[in-house]
């Protein structure tokens, strides 16, 4: 179970492979009816602005006859990894259409990209009587609720915890891995009550060993705040630099390094008297009509 759990961690935690991603879904899938794995279909319909093509890696079918499509499509830019997420879906009901599916198990990549997207896309048909007609509904599941992002430099703590839960739950009951338990594995929802759950103990906890240090109850009640109060902050400041990381956006420098000529007028002229005040403070000139920032500078105006 272990080397199992290891294996998936490896995956989830680098570039998008071929190979791996064949390894993956047999890991997941038990008795998973391979295809094509290593046959790329080239796309030449009206996606191939987006989408490059598709491997059909294999058909799972679950205990309750349930047809869930695996397969794996390269997207042409890596931007639309992240942000073409309705062309993704969109796709994805022309496969598990044509495939006479029920879902799409999918992994979305571009070539030579660090982050891939693993999704689950599912199609269900809900009958209704309109006007003493009965008529057919097609319902799809949104393509930002069923997918993880992962890959190299991403978090993926989430996906691989609950896809260690899958298979857990997989190994030991002979009837899993239903379709219904395969998108509960993907389901927001979930994993959002789970954080909050988790959220709340934290703050209780928090909130216990700010009580019981004398030194902050002292410090408190000078300045008139709670125990509560200060955790509540404290937990969000926290989540909020989670957040930045998550986006790559700590630890980015606000001030580069050096400057040309052009960039120092630029930014000299860029916020009228303040920055005329501020920018020769921060930059002074070096060689080749180059500036460079200074640490002095930075000091005198924090």
């Amino acid at each position: 179970m272990n080397a199992t759990v290891k294996k998936i961690e490896n995956i989830f935690r680098n570039p998008y492979d071929n190979e791996n991603f064949v390894n993956l879904s047999n890991e997941i899938f038990p008795n998973v009816q391979l295809v094509a794995p290593d046959k790329f279909r080239k796309e030449f319909s009206n996606y191939s602005s987006h989408i490059d093509g598709s491997i059909h890696v294999g058909n799972y079918f679950t205990p309750d006859n349930k047809n869930i499509l695996i397969m794996a499509v390269q997207l042409k830019k890596a931007t639309y990894v992240e942000n073409s997420r309705s062309t993704q879906r969109s796709y994805a009901r022309k496969l598990i259409q044509n495939g006479n599916a029920d879902a799409a198990f999918i992994a979305f990549y571009t070539e030579g990209d660090t982050k891939w997207r693993l999704s689950l896309v599912r199609l269900d048909y809900e009958m209704t009587i309109e006007n003493g007609k009965l008529r057919t509904a097609e319902n799809i599941t949104p393509a930002k609720r069923y997918s993880y992002l992962v890959g190299q430099d991403e978090p993926c703590h989430t996906a691989i915890s609950r896809f260690k839960r899958f298979i857990t739950d997989s190994l030991e009951n002979p009837e899993h891995p239903t379709l219904d338990e395969l998108e509960e594995t993907f389901s927001v929802e979930k994993v959002t009550n789970e954080f909050f759950q988790l959220y709340c103990e934290k703050f209780l906890q928090l909130t216990e060993l700010l009580e019981a240090n004398e030194d902050f109850c002292i410090e408190a009640e000078q300045h008139n705040f709670t125990s509560t109060q200060f955790a509540k902050k404290l937990m969000g400041q926290i989540v909020f630099l989670y957040f930045l990381q998550k986006k790559g956006w700590l630890g980015v420098k606000a001030w580069p390094n050096l400057l040309s000529e052009k960039e120092y007028k630029n930014a000299f002229f860029a916020c009228g008297a303040k920055s005329r005040e501020l920018i020769p403070i921060i930059y002074k000139p070096v060689n080749g009509g180059t500036y460079r920032i200074s640490n002095n500078g930075l000091e005198s105006i924090s």
